[in-house]
């Protein structure tokens, strides 16, 4: 099993990732992701495989951007399939807090085809 929670899955072009994760796990290997159903600041996921740039600081404080791929539910599972996953299932979960920078989340879960 190969897990991210808000991590690799998150900050890697997927079209390198998945397949990376695939080909690591043995047949009938599962993959489980959680991944930002939309950006924080409220706008919608992408409906298109595109990074977005995130504001961020490296550890000493200076002020950089990293890529995050935000993706609808929908180019998730279209991912997936084409890197050999089935039995793709993923389930919206709402966020438990209100305010700014809360976002629902996606969890993934899809094993790795035979």
């Amino acid at each position: 099993m190969l897990y991210s929670v808000f991590g690799a899955v998150d900050f890697t072009d997927p079209h390198s990732l998945l397949p990376a994760a695939a080909a690591a796990l043995r047949p009938g290997g599962r993959l489980v992701f959680s991944t930002l159903a939309h950006y924080l600041s409220g706008r919608p996921a992408q409906p298109d495989v595109v990074a977005a740039d995130i504001p961020a600081r490296t550890s000493e404080g200076k002020e950089t951007t990293m890529r995050r791929w935000v993706l609808q539910d929908r180019v998730w599972v279209k991912l997936l399939d084409e890197a050999g996953f089935t039995g793709i299932d993923i389930d919206l979960l709402p966020s438990r807090a209100a305010g700014p920078r809360c976002a629902a989340t996606l969890l993934v879960t899809a094993h790795r085809t035979s």
